[in-house]
């Protein structure tokens, strides 16, 4: 499979749309990325053209689909969770990232309506919500770290960095231009600066939460044998560690563009 380079989609957006653009405040926005999934079909010149557009908003009809249908199940696996311990700060940010999640992908699926929003609406809508995502689950691993180190302090320190987080990688999303077309889909260009800050702000705390994790197994094991693992489940740690090496897995996949300008879509697969 083909996945379009940076170059090759830097290509469409064009050289001076800069200076011709509508602004959002100080954010150019792109006319390509303007249109919703319906005007984006209706706007094609021949029936090549219409089938080729189709196909792309299948692929993107279908993706939200199966991504509401799990945040669908998600909701209500949560939402009893919650019930059961709805001060626990896990259930609550469960609850949470299943129910934005859930927003997002109806979002998507309306973007086939004729009066849908844009595919930069929709890009808008799905990275902040995946930066709402990054918040939940960075509390929940610094709260789980935090328990198993016996309530070490020092992990206070992330605390800012997850804060901060957020919001720098929301505005760079926001700031870059988002544009749809047969041969890319709707996608935003972020700036090559992106990933690594991404993985600046992420990585560091991910290596020290799974180091901690991997010497809590290690530790359990010592002790207990194969009998640990029944253990760690229960306390939540195999669950933990393997929320980590995902999250450093997709950290590394972004940084280096793997799959070009689409390996930053790995983050809805860690979602």
């Amino acid at each position: 499979m083909h996945f379009a380079t940076r170059e090759e989609i830097t290509l469409r957006l064009g050289s001076d749309w800069v200076q011709n653009a509508v602004h959002f405040g100080s954010i150019p926005l792109h006319p390509l990325g303007e249109q919703s999934f319906y005007q984006f079909v209706m706007g094609a010149k021949n029936p090549t053209e219409t089938r080729e557009r189709m196909a792309v908003i299948f692929q993107h009809f279908s993706i939200d689909v199966l991504a509401a249908s799990l945040f669908a199940w998600n909701l209500m696996i949560s939402a009893r969770l919650v019930r059961r311990r709805p001060r626990t700060i896990a259930t609550q940010c469960c609850l949470i990232q299943s129910v934005v999640g859930l927003v997002c992908a109806i979002a998507g699926m309306s973007g086939s309506l004729p009066v849908g929003p844009s595919c930069r609406a929709l890009t808008w809508v799905t990275t902040a919500s995946v930066r709402i995502g990054d918040l939940c689950v960075g509390a929940v691993l610094l709260q789980k770290a935090y328990i198993v180190t016996n309530r070490n302090r020092r992990l206070f320190f992330f605390i800012p960095v997850i804060a901060a987080a957020a919001p720098a990688l929301l505005y760079a999303s926001w700031s870059s231009p988002a544009i749809i077309t047969a041969g890319s889909g709707c996608i935003f260009i972020y700036p090559e600066y992106f990933p690594w800050l991404r993985f600046g702000l992420h990585a560091p705390m991910n290596i020290v939460l799974t180091g901690i994790f991997l010497n809590v197994v290690y530790r359990q094991w010592r002790q207990f044998g194969t009998r640990a693992w029944e253990q760690l489940a229960k306390e939540g740690i195999l669950v933990g560690l393997l929320m980590l090496l995902s999250n450093l897995l997709c950290t590394f996949i972004i940084a280096f563009e793997v799959f070009g300008l689409y390996s930053i879509m790995i983050l809805l697969a860690d979602w």
